[in-house]
């Protein structure tokens, strides 16, 4: 879907909304400005669909590897603790495990219980019952990864990356989204588009976009 298909559709979704506020739909004659709001909540929409979107609604076109230099900063301690730096922009983890371990274990906050216990090495997690935990070298975001077999594990890691910023100079440009979220990201943006213009409508059109997001959500 390109950056101008995008514009088309939210402007839809947006007089779908707004058909019976005229005032409005004058006002907002301004093609260009309008679309140029559009286009800028792009990306910002796209970081929340995709961070917030059910893992298995995302398929692999939105998926990405550790580039040659990325790779370079991930290392196994020698009490076979694993440490990846992680990528700048890094949105989400798809999957990040060690070539030892049977399954991935769903990143835990270096503020939780679970935590404290990788500091005492006989409760700590290990090949067979492994656990990741997220937290901070320096300003650097890094995943630790309790623990491995032996120093010659090796990592696959899985992830999405923050999108790209997009503009009008360019209408022509794909935005990498899953067609299954495709409609949660035209809500999406034409929320964020609406905020400073009617918030009851931009609320309007988030409630949307989140039953698309989480169709299955009571």
């Amino acid at each position: 879907m390109t950056v101008r298909e995008i514009v088309s559709r939210v402007r839809s979704a947006i007089d779908e909304l707004m058909e019976n506020d005229s005032e409005f739909l004058r006002q907002s004659s301004d093609e260009a400005n309008l679309t140029s709001v559009i286009v800028d909540k792009i990306g910002y929409a796209l970081s929340y669909v995709l961070e917030n979107a059910p893992a298995d609604s995302i398929d692999s076109s939105a998926y990405s590897t550790l580039t040659p230099s990325e790779a370079q900063r991930f290392s196994i301690t020698s009490d076979l603790v694993g440490k990846l730096i992680l990528p700048a922009d890094i949105l989400r983890i798809v999957e990040a495990r060690l070539s030892s371990w049977s399954m991935f274990p769903i990143p835990e906050p270096s503020t939780s219980q679970v935590y404290l216990m990788q500091q005492d090495t006989y409760a700590r997690g290990s090949w067979d019952r492994p656990v990741n935990i997220l937290t901070y070298e320096g300003s650097d975001k890094m995943l630790e990864m309790y623990c491995a077999k032996s120093t010659s594990d090796t990592l696959k890691f899985v992830f999405i990356r923050k999108p790209s910023a997009y503009s009008t100079d360019n209408m022509d440009s794909d935005v990498p989204v899953p067609k299954s979220l495709q409609a949660a990201l035209i809500y999406q943006v034409a929320g964020l588009s609406m905020v400073a213009f009617r918030e009851e409508v931009a609320a309007s059109l988030f409630s949307i976009a989140d039953k698309y997001l989480n169709p299955d959500k009571e």
